[in-house]
């Protein structure tokens, strides 16, 4: 009984182990181990792997977004606390027009095609063509590198994604942004 008691242990330990390497942090979209300068991969079907670098996000045209926030206060004699945070980045679809993705002769792709946001833990958001191409949504769809003026701090970054149109921001807000695929 005791040496399936230290297997298990050691199994558990292992698996541990793994999880805390370097290796283990890739995206989940990885196809190949990425290099340690890479912030971000666009990769579909028809459409070339593109790598990101910060190099690569200092050449795309720059977004900044408020967004207004009301906290109410837990007694109803305290007045609702106003607050505003203001995002800076690139623009989710100016991301996939670098990568190639998105022009005008692409004629397919508005209708049989979603755009899947990665992050490192594995958590999933999803957008379609015409959100990021054809409507107002998508000026609003950001690919976030700043929070009010400062870098990410490492729980949501270097880099994360929020869709401020959604009237729920948060089932699709990607903390730690890694991958963009494109999937007909």
């Amino acid at each position: 009984m005791r040496s399936i008691a230290n297997t298990a242990a050691t199994t558990i330990t292992c698996v541990f182990a793994a999880l805390l390497t370097p290796a283990a942090l890739a995206c989940p979209s990885d196809a190949a181990p990425r290099s340690a300068d890479t912030l971000l991969i666009v990769q579909g079907e028809r459409l070339a792997t593109r790598l990101l670098r910060v190099a690569d996000f200092d050449a795309l045209p720059k977004s900044q977004l408020t967004q207004r926030l009301q906290v109410s206060a837990s007694a109803a004699s305290q007045p609702t606390i106003e607050r505003s945070v203001t995002y800076g980045g690139v623009l989710l679809r100016d991301v996939l027009l670098s990568a190639g993705f998105g022009k005008a002769d692409d004629r397919g792709a508005r209708f049989t095609t979603a755009i899947e946001t990665v992050a490192t833990d594995g958590y999933r958001a999803y957008f379609s063509w015409g959100e990021l191409f054809n409507s107002a949504s998508g000026e609003q769809i950001i690919v976030v590198t700043r929070q009010d003026d400062k870098a990410l701090d490492t729980a949501a970054g270097p880099l994360a994604l929020r869709a401020m149109a959604d009237l729920r921001p948060g089932p699709r807000h990607v903390r730690n942004l890694c991958g963009v695929v494109v999937r007909r």
